[in-house]
């Protein structure tokens, strides 16, 4: 029996993927690639944006054509859209099955015949406790560590897709990665769906920045990686963990969205753009060389000519080193999607075209300010391709160098020497 999976979205989105087919794998199916014959399609779907939910679409048509020739197929979908709009999943075809996010640790057993209703997933007030050894083709294993999210940004459909913020347990976080590193795993990513809202919702005084410390005293985590982290969550307290770190990466994700005032409030941001840049100084002071990553959103029904201006010149100034660049997309059930003043397609593509440029400009700035300061880049290295072992480095960049040592799996330190393919070529620092 085979298994084929796609995923689309987020790295929560991945992980949940990687559990779900790590399930199929205990019970002795074969995983191949979603392109390929197999008995059971998952599709995993995303809709943060319209393009995200053609996507998932698109997959789900794929695998009702190969079913049209072979009826014991099984398809299965899961997900946002799924948990969204299972009505609109339905009506594609013969899907077998549509999971809610609440039920994804249950999927081959309802497959199976196990009794299941579809639920709401604002009735799931605990975290759904699932997890995997084995992340295929990857050096990094994810760690899910927290799921939903209590805020409701105006132009955001993920708390209808993810539900209230639900914390794990601080003893099977650290359980799992004791079978991940039986595994050879040595670099690990924390992820969520609101990462800084860890801990809330289960202890009194227990938060993001003490697990990442409590994870950094684990001998056999050697690198730890951080998602995106929401503004608000960016306190003395997370700051001084990471400032006395050895072990985090020095690249942080942190989304503005805007940076116009005005559309902020709109958005229902709280914070503004001051106090937006005052945590990026902070960083600046205490990790000068770090990879600092930002989300904007461009064409916000309400962002006129100005408000853009004031987002596009602050990004100019703002020292980061890229930009996500999202055009808005309306998702029912949003605030925004009954706003007024919509902004047209062709401005918004103008708009986003002019940020990913920037975009582009800053990371290759940031690339030869490493190369002037040569700081150590430190990694897991991956594999070796055309001549040279590659990883991606704690500053995220992607570092290639030669050695004809083996290096796969294993931690590296390199110095910077050129700027290379898409990233930078460098040394085996001693």
């Amino acid at each position: 029996m085979k298994i084929a999976a796609v995923t689309f979205g987020c790295k929560v989105n991945q992980y949940e993927t990687a559990c779900i087919v790590n399930d199929f794998l205990q019970a002795g199916y074969e995983v191949v690639d979603f392109a390929e014959p197999a008995d059971v399609y998952l599709i995993n779907t995303c809709t943060v944006t319209n393009r995200t939910d053609f996507k998932s679409r698109n997959a789900l048509r794929k695998a009702l054509s190969r079913k049209k020739q072979d009826q014991c197929i099984k398809i299965i979908a899961t997900g946002c859209y799924a948990q969204r709009d299972p009505a609109a999943l339905r009506k594609m075809g013969s899907v077998d099955l549509v999971i809610d996010n609440g039920h994804k640790d249950k999927i081959l057993s309802i497959m199976q015949g196990a009794d299941y209703l579809f639920r709401d997933i604002f009735s799931c007030n605990s975290y759904c406790e699932h997890k995997t050894s084995l992340f295929p083709d990857r050096t990094r294993a994810f760690l899910k560590i927290q799921d939903g999210c209590n805020y409701e940004c105006a132009y955001c459909a993920v708390p209808l897709g993810r539900g209230k913020s639900r914390s794990r347990r601080k003893e099977n976080i650290f359980a799992q990665v004791s079978d991940l590193s039986e595994s050879g795993y040595r670099e690990f990513v924390l992820v969520g769906v609101n990462l800084g809202l860890y801990g809330h919702d289960i202890y009194q005084n227990y938060r993001l920045a003490q697990l990442i410390a409590d994870l950094e005293k684990i001998p056999t985590v050697d690198l730890l990686r951080l998602s995106s982290i929401e503004p608000l969550f960016w306190d003395d307290e997370l700051i001084s963990i990471i400032h006395h770190s050895k072990k985090v990466a020095p690249h942080f994700h942190i989304p503005l969205q805007s940076g116009s005032d005005n559309i902020l409030f709109q958005m229902g941001r709280n914070y503004t753009s001051k106090q937006f840049c005052d945590i990026l100084q902070k960083l600046r002071r205490i990790i000068p060389a770090a990879a600092i990553g930002l989300d904007v959103i461009a064409g916000l029904p309400g962002e006129g000519e100005p408000e853009f201006l004031q987002t596009f010149n602050l990004l100019q100034n703002l020292d980061y080193t890229y930009l996500h660049v999202f055009p808005y997309s309306p998702r029912p059930g949003t605030r925004a999607y009954s706003m007024s003043d919509k902004v047209k397609g062709d401005v918004i593509k103008i708009r986003t075209d002019k940020l990913n440029d920037l975009s582009r400009r800053k990371k290759k700035d940031y690339a030869s300010w490493l190369l002037e300061q040569k700081p150590v880049l430190t990694g897991i290295v991956e594999k070796k391709s055309q001549g040279y072992w590659t990883m991606l480095s704690d500053h995220y960049l992607r570092t290639y160098f030669r050695s004809q040592a083996s290096w796969q799996g294993k931690k590296v330190h390199i110095i910077p020497t050129e700027l290379f393919l898409d990233g930078v070529k460098g040394i085996i620092s001693d």
